[in-house]
């Protein structure tokens, strides 16, 4: 008799970037033959999971539908419960911040399916503290680590979870040496290059801040190339500068002397993780992250820089300190890193599934 393997669907939110289906293909991919994976996505960029292998169901957003909530709830739960029917899972995983009203139902109707939330800290304070409410439709709640968690103020920092190290898809033993990484890329190998990854601009505009720190960076010998994410939406005009594009571009980061960067749940992790000298420049006007506050835990331990002031002497300042002492800086979060935590998440899984 053929014992079925388990099957685990991945079901992420559509948030402003990649942090959803990354994290979950995090944890698909240490999976290491133990079960199946499956993804049903709101993201738009779901398809790069196909480039794993990873069979795959997309349906859009509330937002990206432009359908009414209460419309698109009942349109999410049909589908999804369309696929368990199919697939058969014997746990799914969310990702995100908000788990949908049609989750409760899934849950109902199908009693034998277990629920995994992952669900990462640093929301702002005072915001959305009603979803955590939500662990109740979950049969475990798992919080992928942060390293600013220190500086957590948000309604998860006092909720019950179990929280592993920080997340992140790629390690050190993934980086390109310096000289493949920039051939890669098509960057010239004599220049000094610095990489600008200011978000998907689907919350803000970032084209104006572009240009100073390409004008700045100029004024310090440094050449500016600029990420494109597979999710964003805004590919207008755009200061003079390289575009590059990959997925995962963290084994290519070698290729840059610095980065100016978000200080998302992902970019911060991995820039942080692989040892890169970083201006994190928070996004302001997100939802729920903090990305301040995530940002000023690791300039205050000495890490990184951050601002969110475009004074270009000010700019220039922590931009020519980067470039001379970033490495050392950069180099102390090894001392503290737990560790990567999906293998951690994986092993809940698999534990979960047996109970």
């Amino acid at each position: 008799m053929t014992t079925r393997m388990p099957v685990v669907l991945f079901v992420s939110s559509n948030g402003a970037g990649m942090g959803h289906l990354t994290r979950l293909l995090a944890y698909a991919n240490r999976l290491d033959g133990r079960a199946q994976a499956y993804f049903h996505s709101l993201s738009q960029a779901v398809p790069i999971v196909g480039d794993y292998g990873y069979p795959y169901e997309y349906t859009p957003s509330a937002a990206g539908s432009g359908m009414p909530v209460v419309v698109w709830n009942s349109v999410f739960t049909r589908r999804m419960a369309d696929t368990l029917r199919r697939i058969r899972p014997d746990a799914v995983v969310f990702d995100g911040t908000w788990p949908y009203a049609g989750i409760k139902d899934l849950r109902e109707a199908f009693p034998a399916v277990r629920w995994i939330w992952s669900r990462r800290g640093m929301w702002r304070e005072g915001k959305a503290g009603d979803q955590i409410a939500k662990a109740a439709w979950f049969d475990a709640v798992v919080e992928p680590g942060d390293f600013s968690f220190p500086y957590d103020k948000g309604p998860t920092a006092g909720a019950v979870s179990t929280r592993v190290g920080p997340v992140t898809m790629v390690g050190r033993s993934d980086l390109l040496a310096k000289k493949d990484a920039r051939l890669r890329l098509g960057l010239s190998e004599q220049d000094r290059w610095a990489l600008l990854s200011l978000g998907a601009g689907n919350i803000n505009d970032t084209e104006s801040v572009l240009g100073t720190f390409v004008t700045t960076l100029a004024q310090l010998g440094v050449r500016c190339a600029t990420a494109v994410p597979e999710i964003s939406l805004r590919l207008g005009e755009q200061p003079p500068l390289q575009s590059v594009s990959a997925y995962p571009l963290a084994p290519l980061y070698p290729a840059f002397d610095l980065v100016v960067s978000a200080s998302g749940y992902n970019s911060f992790h991995e820039l942080l993780r692989l040892g890169v000298p970083t201006l994190f420049v928070p996004n302001e006007v997100t939802s729920l992250d903090d990305q301040q506050g995530r940002a000023q835990y690791a300039a205050d331990q000495g890490w990184a820089h951050t601002t969110v002031s475009l004074d270009p002497l000010h700019l220039h300042s922590l931009l020519a300190e980067l470039l001379d002492e970033g490495q050392n800086m950069v180099d102390r979060v090894q001392n503290v890193d737990p560790g990567d935590g999906a293998e951690q998440v994986v092993q809940l899984i698999m534990d979960v599934i047996g109970r």
